[in-house]
């Protein structure tokens, strides 16, 4: 019987290093607000956000007084700064280190309308629409990680077999 809290601590060990995967996808929650413009929905980044992750989706809606839509991810190949289909725009798509945006910023359609996200080195966060010439609204912006099913799972079962070896050892 003594051999059990180690034999738990061992089985949980093994079940963390399998539910790590090489290339770990991150899911984040965000939404962005100022003067008019607001934006809330989700998006993946190839990598946990600790370094600059290229953002592979994009979903939610945005509007500002002139567009209303759902967004959509204007993809960029492997996070090299490229101009957005119809010329106006230059961008990344990469998400995370300091700043979480950097200045090429994040790309996306919400209807027909392009929007760029990025950081202006002395404006701060923007959100960047072209109708009928460059609109600029600084912005709020905030990106929260959402843990994946497998990582609640697992602190389940730590947790689970916390109680148990010290209910196992409040009985001895």
């Amino acid at each position: 019987m003594t051999k059990l809290p180690g034999l738990l601590t061992t089985a949980a060990v093994a079940l963390a290093l399998v539910g790590t995967s090489a290339r770990a996808d991150t899911l984040w929650n965000f939404t962005y607000a100022g003067n008019g413009v607001s934006a809330s929905g989700s998006f993946n980044t190839v990598g946990n956000g600790s370094t600059p992750s290229l953002v592979n989706s994009m979903s939610g809606t945005y509007a500002d007084g002139t567009t209303t839509g759902a967004i959509t991810l204007i993809p960029i190949a492997s996070g090299t700064p490229t101009y957005a289909p119809d010329g106006l725009y230059i961008a990344d798509n990469l998400f995370g280190g300091s700043p979480q945006i950097d200045v090429w910023g994040l790309l996306f359609l919400a209807g027909t309308q392009e929007i760029n996200v990025y950081t202006d080195p002395s404006q701060g966060l923007l959100s960047t629409t072209s109708h009928g010439g460059y609109v600029f609204t600084p912005i709020t912006f905030s990106a929260v990680a959402v843990p994946e099913p497998a990582s609640l799972a697992m602190l389940l079962a730590g947790l689970g077999a916390l109680a148990f070896t010290s209910r196992r050892k409040s009985r001895a």
